[in-house]
């Protein structure tokens, strides 16, 4: 039979281990009371916004106006206000927006644990205390073979919706992350390499304690290397919408029999987008592969810190085979059998 060794790294987070209870109730902070943070924070850049304005308008006083040394002064005063205002005002919305789409990432999460505990329902699986239970561990081999299917078919759910829980959790984690992110943006820090710790730009400093150097510098790369993805991807969205605008030209001037110099022209044009489009396909795919193996990484780097700092060892699966040879009625059917 085979032994089940799960490797605790990777399928326990937040106490989630294949063959406990699944929990099925939200239990953050209600999506609508983090989109009124978020509102504030955006009512609280339109005011900044005046302030922006006024600096602005200050700043270029004319001469006409205000001439003189004190004019000179003031007019470059306002300047560096109105930069710094400006920045302020541009860090308050994009914090706002960050907080508001961690409220629509929370709302997803809610909706789909909803969606969740309704298929376990429809799947016939024992909901009790918000929690999915999955079926017995063994059963005995001389069961008959419709309760062997049926208790198959119950493994087969809580399996679905054991995967389904992990990637409600992961999506919440990297929606968590982005948050994370711009919080550290507004608030000015950046990762300095030279140093084991982050610090600020101006003139704050702060301090996350003994980081190991490792884990923040993979997380810090899969991180650019995500934004990378996503910025070739859009390239690529961007060239295909060209390229499809071109051709509707193209068309156009066939069907309206223009002159055979611009129909070319025009021609040469779909063939540039289109050299160009193919090209940045191959980098938006060279730009996955490269994000996909830093996410890898920094996984990696983070599973071993946990290990280290919980001072355990990390358990990878094991296969522990008996002799091969017919199964008896005494011998019970196993997991990696049925899920296959």
């Amino acid at each position: 039979m085979t032994k089940v060794v799960a490797d605790r790294a990777e399928a326990q987070q937040d106490g989630l281990t294949f063959g406990n209870p699944i929990g099925c109730h939200y239990h953050w902070l209600e999506p609508d009371r983090i989109d009124g943070y978020g509102d504030s924070v955006r009512r609280l850049a339109g005011k900044v916004e005046l302030a922006v304005d006024g600096f602005e308008r200050t700043a270029h006083l004319s001469e006409e106006v205000f001439a003189g040394e004190a004019a000179d002064t003031l007019r470059d005063r306002a300047a560096r206000r109105h930069e710094e205002s400006a920045a302020v005002r541009d860090n308050l919305r994009g914090l706002g927006r960050a907080i508001n789409a961690y409220s629509d990432a929370l709302r997803r999460y809610r909706e789909g644990l909803e969606q969740l505990r309704a298929y376990a329902v429809s799947a016939g699986l024992e909901i009790r205390d918000q929690r999915i239970w999955p079926p017995v561990e063994t059963i005995a081999g001389d069961t008959p073979q419709k309760e062997v299917d049926a208790w198959e078919r119950d493994w087969k759910a809580y399996q679905a919706c054991f995967e389904a829980k992990v990637e409600l959790r992961d999506a919440r984690r990297a929606a968590t992350r982005d948050l994370a992110r711009a919080l550290a943006e507004h608030a000015g820090v950046h990762p300095d390499k030279d140093k084991a710790k982050l610090v600020a730009r101006n003139a704050h400093q702060v301090r996350f304690g003994e980081l190991q150097r490792e884990a923040a510098e993979e997380a810090m790369e899969a991180v650019q290397a995500n934004d990378a993805a996503d910025t070739a991807r859009h390239t690529v969205e961007a060239l295909k919408r060209r390229e499809q605008a071109a051709l509707g030209d193209l068309e156009e001037m066939v069907l309206a029999e223009r002159p055979p110099e611009e129909i070319q022209a025009q021609a040469a044009k779909v063939q540039a987008l289109h050299r160009e489009l193919t090209e940045a396909r191959v980098e938006a795919r060279d730009a996955e592969a490269v994000a996909e193996r830093e996410v890898a990484q920094a996984d990696r780097a983070a599973r071993n810190l946990e290990a280290a700092e919980e001072g355990r060892t990390r358990v990878v699966g094991e296969r522990a085979d008996l002799p091969q040879g017919p199964r008896t009625a005494a011998q019970p059917a196993d997991l990696k059998d049925r899920l296959g």
